[in-house]
């Protein structure tokens, strides 16, 4: 697919194709005339005049004798050179312990490939409007393919409209076509509705963080789809440890409370099992649980939570692999999952008799 540039700043944006372009070895030795590259580049002449300016002032370009522009030599060792630098919002060791793992997969197959492999933590990325701070970021570094973790809808926009090359870890928003790996987070939540409906619950609740992650909005969407049958009611928890016992515990008022609670994240399932046995339910004999991911220490819990792993080394190597063919223009839309197994843990169990009311 050729690169036509796009509505940011239409100089800055056409020198940021014209760079890409150079680094992807597009021309060799000379660059086309102003004429042919106004025409390739469908923008006006000035606007190219302006942006080899820019490439001129960076060096990656050199005008000898008013001839055609020359493409300067770089050194060697930066020929070549491509970088993969992953963004997130807070350090790796701050997220569960799977992720760490991950990260180290993709960076040790890269790195094996002759590529340099950071991890750029700039929360500010994910507050608001990231355009201003994401031009900037992005503006100085033409050899780089940048890796989205977790990322917001501004943000995949943002690099889906200027075209700079990225890959999206984990799941996209919608109006979105970056090529991503994710986990299978559709399937998961589908079987995990029907093993619900299979064991005769009709109240189902779903618990997830009131945040906008696509991923678990996905998940919500899944799990509705697949639990038509049944009432589904969705609890949103702010926050940590605080916000999971304050959505159930204004669950655990309703009259006609769920049988069976769907839990997307690991942390919150700890604290949603040790609630619930604080308060005097049974798990499962009061109220079925699963958890969407799994973490090593589920494995400490008693009982030990139902829920589903994937390995993490198959998603980095899987993003590695990812990288490299966009590196190639190869990756383009492309879509890769990982698609996790269920442990058959001890939480859950056949619905419970319903209580006969006195009329």
């Amino acid at each position: 697919m050729s690169k036509i540039p796009r509505r940011l700043s239409l100089i800055t944006e056409t020198a940021l194709v014209l760079r890409q372009r150079i680094q992807d070895g597009d021309w060799r030795l000379h660059l086309p005339g102003e004429l042919e590259l106004s025409a390739q580049l469908q923008v006006g002449r000035n606007t190219i005049r302006s942006a080899l300016k820019i490439l001129e002032q960076e060096g990656l370009v050199v005008t000898r004798n008013g001839q055609r522009r020359e493409i300067a030599d770089r050194p060697a060792s930066a020929r070549g050179t491509r970088r993969a630098v992953l963004l997130m919002a807070k350090p790796a060791n701050e997220y569960p312990p799977s992720t760490s793992e991950w990260i180290r997969e993709a960076q040790n197959r890269l790195e094996v490939q002759g590529w340099d492999f950071r991890t750029l933590v700039e929360p500010d990325l994910y507050r608001g409007n990231p355009v201003s701070a994401l031009r900037s970021l992005t503006g100085g570094s033409p050899d780089t393919i940048w890796i989205l973790h977790r990322s917001t809808q501004a943000m995949q926009r943002w690099f889906q409209e200027s075209r700079f090359p990225a890959v999206l870890a984990g799941s996209r928003h919608e109006g979105i076509a970056l090529p991503q790996v994710e986990i299978d987070l559709r399937a998961v939540s589908r079987h995990a509705a029907g093993a619900f409906l299979a064991r005769g619950h009709q109240r189902l609740a779903l618990l997830r963080p009131d945040a906008p992650f696509a991923g678990d909005s996905e998940c919500v969407a899944a799990f509705r789809e697949a639990a038509t049958r049944a009432e589904v009611v969705e609890l949103r928890c702010k926050g940590g440890p605080a916000g999971v016992v304050s959505a159930l515990r204004q669950h655990l008022r309703v009259r006609d409370r769920a049988t069976a609670l769907y839990i997307l994240h690991p942390d919150h399932c700890v604290t949603a099992i040790g609630f619930l046995m604080s308060a005097g339910l049974s798990v499962p004999g009061d109220l079925s649980v699963i958890c969407r991911d799994d973490e090593p220490y589920l494995a400490l819990l008693h009982p030990e939570p139902t829920r589903y792993r994937h390995s993490p080394r198959t998603f980095g190597s899987k993003l590695a692999a990812l990288v490299l063919r966009s590196a190639a223009h190869l990756g383009t839309g492309e879509r890769a999952l990982v698609v996790p197994r269920l442990v058959a843990g001890a939480t859950l169990a056949a619905a419970p008799p319903v209580p006969k009311r006195n009329r």
